[in-house]
């Protein structure tokens, strides 16, 4: 299965991002980001790649201003 991780600047919004894409039955799981990325906090949220629409429409109604990228992994 192909994954995706949402990267932040902010520990606090990749747990709240996690928090609400799970409310949106995402399976998602908090991972260490990878330290080729750089500008991120040392956290970010791995989601399966089928629920980027998800992702996405909650960063649009979302303020996670903090947000740096959605990378393949």
């Amino acid at each position: 299965m192909t994954y995706m991780i949402a990267v932040f600047k902010s520990r606090r919004d990749a747990l709240e991002f996690a928090a609400v894409l799970s409310r949106h039955r995402v399976q998602v799981r908090a991972v260490n980001t990878p330290p080729s990325i750089s500008e991120a906090c040392g956290l970010s949220v791995r989601f399966p790649k089928g629920a980027i629409s998800i992702a996405q429409s909650v960063l649009a109604v979302g303020e996670y201003y903090s947000f740096k990228g959605f990378y393949s992994i």
